[in-house]
C-alpha cells in the first residue's frame, strides 16, 4: 500500500479533505524546512547505496537512521569498498532484509508497544523520549566517521556545518546553510589535499 494511501482515504473517503489552501500552506512550510534534503540526501547517499539500493531506500523510506546504518555494517562487514558492484550488491541484500526485519519489528511494537510503555516506570518511559533520537543519530555520526576515507573532510565539514548553525539566522536558513556549506568545505578540503598528493606522485 502506498505510503499517501491513508491521507487520500481519508481525505476523499471520509470527507476530510482540508482543501486546497492548507495543503499549499504545509507543503511550503515543509518544503522550506526540508527542501534541501531533497536534493543533498539523493547525491550525499548515492555512491554507498548504488542505484538499485537508492530506489530501494528511497521507495521503503528511514534510509538515515536505519537503511544508511544497515548498508554501512553489511559493507564494512565485506570489506566492500563504497561505489562499487560488490558494495552496491551488499547494499540491496542489506536493504531488503532491513525492510523485512523493520515489518516484522513495527508490527510487534505496535501490538506489545502500549502495554509495555503501561508497566515501565514513569522515568524509563521518559528516558525513551528524550534519548532514543540522540542515540540514533550519533551511532550514524560515529558510523560516517568511521568509514570516511579522510577523516579530516567529516571533521571540516561538521565544524563548518555548526559554525553555520549557530549564526543568529532563522531555523530555516541556518539548517539550508549549514547542510551546503559542510558540503562545499569538504569537497574544497578534499581537492586541496588532494592536489599535493598528486605532485607527489608525478614527482
Amino acid at each position: 500500500m502506498p505510503d499517501h494511501a491513508a491521507g487520500l482515504y481519508l481525505s476523499f473517503g471520509l470527507g476530510a479533505w482540508p482543501g486546497i489552501d492548507a495543503v499549499r500552506r504545509a507543503f511550503l512550510a515543509i518544503a522550506a524546512f526540508v527542501g534541501v534534503i531533497w536534493v543533498i540526501e539523493p547525491i550525499s547517499y548515492f555512491p554507498m547505496l548504488g542505484v538499485s539500493g537508492t530506489y530501494m531506500s528511497f521507495l521503503s523510506g528511514n534510509i538515515g537512521n536505519m537503511r544508511l546504518p544497515v548498508v554501512i555494517a553489511c559493507q564494512n562487514a565485506v570489506d566492500a569498498e563504497a561505489a562499487t558492484k560488490k558494495a552496491e550488491v551488499v547494499a540491496v541484500i542489506g536493504i531488503a532484509v532491513s525492510v523485512i526485519v523493520n515489518i516484522g519489528f513495527v508490527l510487534a511494537m505496535v501490538l506489545l508497544g502500549t502495554y509495555i510503555l503501561s508497566v515501565l516506570p514513569e522515568f524509563a518511559v521518559a528516558m525513551l523520549k528524550n534519548y532514543t533520537l540522540p542515540a540514533i543519530f550519533a551511532a550514524v555520526f560515529v558510523m560516517f566517521i568511521n568509514t570516511a576515507k579522510q577523516r579530516l573532510h567529516a571533521v571540516v565539514a561538521i565544524g563548518v556545518g555548526l559554525a553555520i548553525l549557530a549564526l543568529p539566522l532563522s531555523e530555516v536558513i541556518n539548517v539550508t546553510a549549514a547542510g551546503v556549506s559542510g558540503i562545499i568545505a569538504s569537497l574544497l578540503v578534499a581537492t586541496l589535499t588532494k592536489a599535493p598528493e598528486e605532485k607527489a606522485g608525478k614527482n
